[in-house]
């Protein structure tokens, strides 16, 4: 009897454009295997909700993180729970990491994290090496790609780069979690790659076409939205607000690793980070609430690199 794999495990397959993806992006099947393995089955939703935010970009820190929240149907039910925390900002103000030094986002981050514990989604995380300036794109080839792609505006290769590591990582989810003709919206924060409209509707164009290369079944709607484009409301801000208290927190630790590099082990921060970041690393790191959430790490080895979960973090001898 010959078993037909389901829709989510048809990337396992030894199919040629699999076979040719790998041998492209073998970081990317990396993450696809442990990310698999992290989440209880069935992964596939009718209508997915990406949110994400990015963190990593100041000198000190040696990786740069893409958070992604990839939550399924029924946010209205955080929505509902996250009230709680939106009483403590007055003024609509939004949670941002950078921004918690104000004494009313203080006061929301238990009641936020809270509602965002109760989640039924997953919270990836991923950490590349700085070192690694090439993922998505092979250097000199830039042109040849844009023509490919079918994309409209001019980027030159690192803002090329850059973009297409966020749709491409965006591809690899769905590829896990995506079904037949189901919806998907993926909400971001104001970043660079989608400045304008142009810019935005080329990062659209593109996250379609790599999905392609990693899913084979029909999609339905596929949206890309900014956070400033929610008219009715602060959703998407609160959505990518939960990406973006990740990324804040992990890049802090990335600043402190002091050429360690990340480990797959339980390792130690001798308690150097900032309380807020602490308060988030706990939260990211408590498997006891129905958000899950995953760290992969991207690290360079001298001419190679590796892809790994990052299983434990410890913030005290």
């Amino acid at each position: 009897m010959i078993l037909v794999p389901e829709n989510n495990d048809r990337w396992q397959l030894l199919t040629p454009r699999n076979i040719a993806v790998r041998k492209l992006w073998g970081w990317g099947h990396s993450i696809q295997k442990i990310l698999a393995a992290s989440e209880p089955t069935p992964r596939e939703s009718a209508h997915l909700v990406i949110a994400s935010d990015y963190g990593g970009e100041h000198k000190k820190a040696t990786h740069l993180i893409y958070c992604y929240l990839i939550a399924r149907e029924g946010i209205g039910e955080w929505q509902l729970y996250n009230q709680a925390a939106r009483r403590h900002l007055t003024d609509a103000r939004r949670m941002a990491y950078k921004r918690l030094d104000d004494p009313l986002r203080q006061n929301a981050l238990i009641p936020f994290l809270t509602a965002a514990s109760g989640i039924d989604g997953h919270l990836v995380a991923i950490a590349i090496d700085k070192r690694k300036k090439w993922l998505s794109i092979v250097p000199g080839e830039s042109a040849s790609l844009l023509e490919a792609l079918n994309l409209r505006e001019k980027w030159n290769p690192r803002a090329l780069e850059g973009m297409l590591r966020k749709v491409h990582i965006t591809g690899i989810l769905l590829s896990l979690w995506s079904r037949p003709y189901g919806n998907v919206t993926w909400i971001t924060d104001q970043d660079e790659f989608v400045a304008n409209e142009s810019r935005r509707d080329d990062a659209l164009v593109a996250a379609a076409r790599f999905s392609s290369f990693y899913i084979d079944h029909p999609m339905g709607a596929f949206r890309l939205n900014r956070t400033d484009q929610d008219v009715d409301g602060r959703d998407f801000e609160d959505l990518c607000a939960i990406a973006d208290l990740s990324a804040g927190m992990l890049s802090e630790v990335s600043s402190r690793l002091r050429n360690r590099g990340w480990q797959d082990r339980l390792w130690t921060l001798n308690g150097d980070l900032p309380p807020k970041a602490e308060l988030i690393a706990d939260w990211f790191w408590d498997a006891k609430m129905t958000l899950r959430k995953t760290l992969i790490t991207i690290d360079v080895h001298g001419t190679r690199f590796s892809v790994q979960k990052i299983s434990r973090l410890s913030l005290a001898e």
